[in-house]
Order: structure tokens, then C-alpha cells, then sequence
């Protein structure tokens, strides 16, 4: 270039190009910003508000509208016939809440199973959010029609006497159903929890039956214990390899 007397002095007052070192600077630097200032975690009441709304989003609408119109139904029957709340409570709350537990697990019921399988979050995590979601809403259905027909019943027949006979058997049943659902299939557990509740509708009949499923259909330590327990059992099997139903767990296109 100095060859040409046009081009003379052009590289007057011009740096060199940077070499390789800068690259090399600008790298650690951007390690270092990485290190010193990571991502900010959301507080953890807000991550569990947003899986609640997330699990609310992938559940199927009519877990809500069938429970909801099956106990609207109850109360209808017990308005058209008084003297029968606590009786219907009793059968209904805890077959809403069984099927309800049903139909909110595995892939045949969950469109988007395989999208939340790969996902980071535990299948624990979303099975307790699942049922946070079903359950609360079945107890808050229950509770709203015990108190309305309370003051249908007898002197006996009060607001506490109307929980306690539906209360513990829903827990059961429901821990039950969730416990089945996980290690067989949803409608296996369906199937097992509509014969525990068939015995117990015998009850009301002149057939025997079981004196131990009396006491199994009562809000007590024992059954509140029994379902701990086997929602215990349903969290722990919970993500630890397929279940009984390995034909049709996994989608096949």
C-alpha cells in the first residue's frame, strides 16, 4: 500500500485490528455475568399458584360439570324427600370424589400426558396438584350442599352430623381410587371403588353385608388413617416405572 502515493499515510492514526484475545475476554466476562447474576427464581407460593392453574387448564372440563350436576342432583332428591341427607351424602360424596380421582388420571383421559411427562416437574408433584385441585373442589361442592340441607334433617341430623357421615368415606375412597389408578388403571380403580360402594349401598337393604364395611364407611382415626396411608402408597409408586397397565401406557402412533 505505501507503493502507492494515493493510499500514503492512510494508516496514520488507525489502531490495529483486536486480536484473539478479546474474543477470549469477552467470553469469560459473559462465564462471569452468568455466575455473579443468575436467572431470579420465582417465590414459591407463586410456582405452586401456577401449576394449579396449569393442571386446572389440562383437566378435562367435565370432571368439573358432572360433579357438580351429580351433586345438584342430590340435593334435589333430598329437597323433593326430606329426611334422607345424610343417607345420600353419604352414597354420593364419595363416589363424586372417586370418580373424580379417576378421570383426572393417566393418558387416557390426560390429552396432554406426554407433554407433561418430559416436562422437569416431578409426576408426584403434578399427581398432589391433581388432586388438590379435584379433591378441593369435591369437598367444597360437598360442604356447600351439607350446608344447605342441614336444616332439612331432623334435631339428630345436624351440619356436623351430615360431614362426618360422608367426610371419611370420601378420603378413603378417594385414596383408594388414587392408589389403584396409579398402580393399575384408572378404570380397574373405578370398577374396585364402585364395589366397595355397592356393598355399602346394601347396607340400606335387608342383604348382609360386612359388619367391617360399616365402619369403614364412617368418618373415624382408623379410616382418616387409612387414607393417609394409601395416598401415602399412590405419591411413593408414583414416577417409579410403568404400571400394571403396560399395554396401553405409553401412546402408540
Amino acid at each position: 500500500m505505501n507503493e502507492w502515493p494515493e493510499l500514503s499515510g492512510i494508516r496514520d492514526d488507525i489502531p490495529p485490528p483486536p486480536g484473539p484475545e478479546v474474543v477470549r475476554a469477552a467470553l469469560m466476562r459473559s462465564a462471569l455475568d452468568a455466575v455473579e447474576a443468575p436467572a431470579p427464581v420465582p417465590p414459591r407460593p407463586y410456582r405452586a399458584w401456577a401449576l394449579l392453574a396449569m393442571e386446572a387448564r389440562i383437566l378435562h372440563p367435565a370432571l368439573w360439570l358432572v360433579s357438580a350436576l351429580v351433586m345438584a342432583a342430590c340435593v334435589g332428591f333430598v329437597l323433593a324427600k326430606e329426611d334422607t341427607a345424610q343417607l345420600v351424602l353419604a352414597l354420593a360424596v364419595p363416589l363424586i370424589a372417586a370418580a373424580g380421582v379417576a378421570g383426572s388420571q393417566g393418558p387416557e383421559q390426560d390429552a396432554a400426558f406426554e407433554v407433561v411427562a418430559v416436562t422437569p416437574t416431578s409426576p408426584r408433584v403434578v399427581l398432589l396438584a391433581r388432586m388438590t385441585l379435584v379433591l378441593g373442589y369435591d369437598l367444597a361442592l360437598a360442604l356447600f350442599a351439607s350446608v344447605v340441607l342441614s336444616p332439612l334433617g331432623s334435631m339428630d341430623t345436624g351440619l356436623t352430623s351430615l360431614i362426618t357421615a360422608w367426610l371419611g368415606p370420601m378420603a378413603a375412597l378417594a385414596a383408594l381410587t388414587l392408589l389403584l389408578s396409579v398402580c393399575w388403571s384408572p378404570a380397574g380403580a373405578m370398577g374396585c371403588a364402585l364395589t366397595v360402594w355397592s356393598l355399602y349401598a346394601l347396607t340400606a337393604t335387608d342383604i348382609p353385608v360386612p359388619d367391617g364395611l360399616r365402619h369403614f364407611w364412617t368418618t373415624s382415626p382408623a379410616t382418616v388413617g387409612l387414607a393417609l396411608a394409601l395416598t401415602l402408597a399412590a405419591v411413593i409408586a408414583t414416577g417409579t416405572g410403568e404400571p400394571i397397565r403396560r399395554a396401553r401406557a405409553t401412546h402408540r402412533s
